[in-house]
């Protein structure tokens, strides 16, 4: 009799952690990549941008200080890829800044241009991310 009654409280529990999962289905979302940027061959890096954001104009001497402030495209949230990061101007998007500028190739077309990596996931406020090479 109570192995009877354990067997029924199992077997509602086990239906109950069920039903809840099924509800969970059209609301998962990937957790952002912690890991930073991972290495895809031939000088190129993925990395998940957490939100579509514009691309920027630079001059790469030794630094991207040189932005000119024009946006030349724009890169949409997702897996993209890109060359390497390096320093430049301070970038801010509301509590997140950061100094680091990531060099891509942009949804619009436009080649060798610049994201600020505050967009891209895995990174901290002011730090380089994580498995992408500076330039």
């Amino acid at each position: 009799m109570a192995l009877r009654r354990l067997v029924t409280v199992l077997s509602s529990a086990a239906m109950i952690a069920a039903a809840s999962l099924a509800d969970l289905g059209g609301t998962a979302q990937a957790a952002p990549n912690a890991a930073g940027c991972a290495s895809i061959g031939g000088g190129k890096y993925n990395c998940n941008v957490w939100k579509t954001a514009s691309t920027w104009w630079c001059t790469t001497t030794d630094q991207t200080d040189s932005c000119n402030g024009i946006p030349a495209g724009i890169l949409h949230a997702g897996t993209n890829y890109f060359y390497c990061q390096q320093w430049g101007h301070e970038y801010r998007y509301g509590s997140y800044y950061n100094h680091y500028w990531a060099r891509t190739d942009d949804d619009s077309g436009n080649k060798r241009v610049w994201l600020p990596v505050v967009y891209i996931s895995g990174g901290v406020n002011d730090g380089r991310i994580p498995g992408l090479p500076l330039c």
